[in-house]
């Protein structure tokens, strides 16, 4: 059975010639970076020259490059890893109250050890709102976290006036890029980002294998959660070769014609939108397309429950929400947040466009 896959904020399917070039260094080249002899060292220049490729993708610096297990992960050693820092200096933080759960649950955490955790407000849009949220800054405010891109509504923040802002009271900028890396342009440089989490999967890359950006400058106030070989400073373990070649190629892919790239998607996105409209008349559309990607729909259809849905249209692979909340019964917290009620978060479905077509043959 031909399924047609439209679920790509979920994750993408790799690409070949990322599959290929992996391929080679599970077989072939398959030394650990850590050893010293020439299996060692082809294993370490691969994975120097992949570091290079994921840096350049987002404007820093191979030093400034830590290899994690995904974004998750990331969020994780950012935010967990300046609790001792957030302690000594008093320091509360703002995240936002529609992003991902591996950045919100950390906070949990980080409020359950002492750390006040203040959530930004956002519109209907699901963008922060920038005049609330600098009357919610101190002289206490360390730190601002939010996704650049959120996985539900495709709602592009505005990181340009986030960082004007954190730039003039001093504070640290985090963003969660998962969903933008490939679709729209990002410099951790020009942006003044102080730490930027990334996964390969989001990327036509491998699962299991993403990427920490931390900003050279406050490296040392950032403490490891793991400790061992010292690979690297915040965290130990033998480098995944394979994997990590493999990220960075899909990195090096993502940046290549990602205007035309994007222009596409854009183009499918409205041909989709018209075709529904005209099919289906009763479609809402929840996200704002003026402030989003095209890469991401999220529309509803009043009465008609989005569960029945996505496990109805068997040959059509769609969500009703992100993946990492796909075994609550509970209606979408994003679309809660930003007015729905939870008869329309549950009427809610979302559409993940791709520039490759993508259909899968399934048993």
């Amino acid at each position: 059975m031909k399924v047609i896959y439209l679920d790509h904020c979920a994750t993408t399917p790799c690409h070949e010639e990322v599959i290929q070039l992996m391929s080679k260094y599970h077989s072939l080249e398959f030394g650990n970076p850590s050893s010293q002899h020439i299996l060692g060292k082809r294993a370490l220049h691969a994975i120097n020259q992949a570091t290079k490729q994921v840096a350049e993708l987002i404007h820093a610096e191979p030093e400034e490059i830590i290899f994690t297990s995904g974004a998750t992960e990331s969020n994780n050693l950012f935010l967990l890893g300046l609790y001792e820092w957030l302690k000594e200096t008093s320091g509360n933080i703002i995240l936002s109250p529609i992003d991902h759960k591996s950045t919100l649950e950390v906070g949990n955490e980080l409020a359950r050890r002492g750390i006040e955790v203040r959530y930004a407000k956002v519109n209907h849009q699901g963008r922060i709102h920038i005049p609330d949220l600098e009357r919610m800054i101190d002289h206490n405010t360390k730190l601002i976290s939010c996704a650049h891109i959120n996985s539900e509504l495709g709602v592009i923040q505005d990181i340009e006036a986030l960082s004007i802002l954190c730039s003039n009271r001093g504070i640290l900028l985090h963003v969660d890029a998962v969903q933008s890396i490939g679709k729209i342009d990002i410099n951790c440089r020009a942006m003044n980002i102080a730490s930027l989490s990334l996964s390969g999967h989001k990327i036509y890359g491998p699962k299991g294998i993403g990427a920490l950006y931390v900003n050279k400058k406050i490296r040392h106030i950032v403490r490891p959660l793991t400790f061992g070989g010292g690979q690297n400073s915040l965290r130990s373990g033998t480098l995944p070769t394979a994997q990590i070649v493999g990220l960075g190629h899909a990195c090096y892919l993502a940046q290549e014609n990602i205007n035309e790239h994007y222009a596409k998607v854009q183009e499918l996105r409205d041909l989709f939108l018209q075709e529904m409209r005209m099919k289906v008349p009763a479609i809402q559309v929840n996200n704002d397309p003026a402030v989003s990607v095209p890469h991401i729909l999220n529309l509803r259809i009043n009465g008609v429950s989005s569960e029945a849905l996505v496990s109805g249209l068997g040959r059509l692979a769609i969500a009703s929400g992100s993946a990492c909340n796909s075994a609550s019964l509970e209606p979408s917290y994003v679309l809660t947040t930003i007015g729905l009620t939870g008869e329309e978060a549950n009427h809610s479905i979302r559409i993940c466009f791709s520039h490759i077509k993508k259909r899968v043959t399934s048993s």
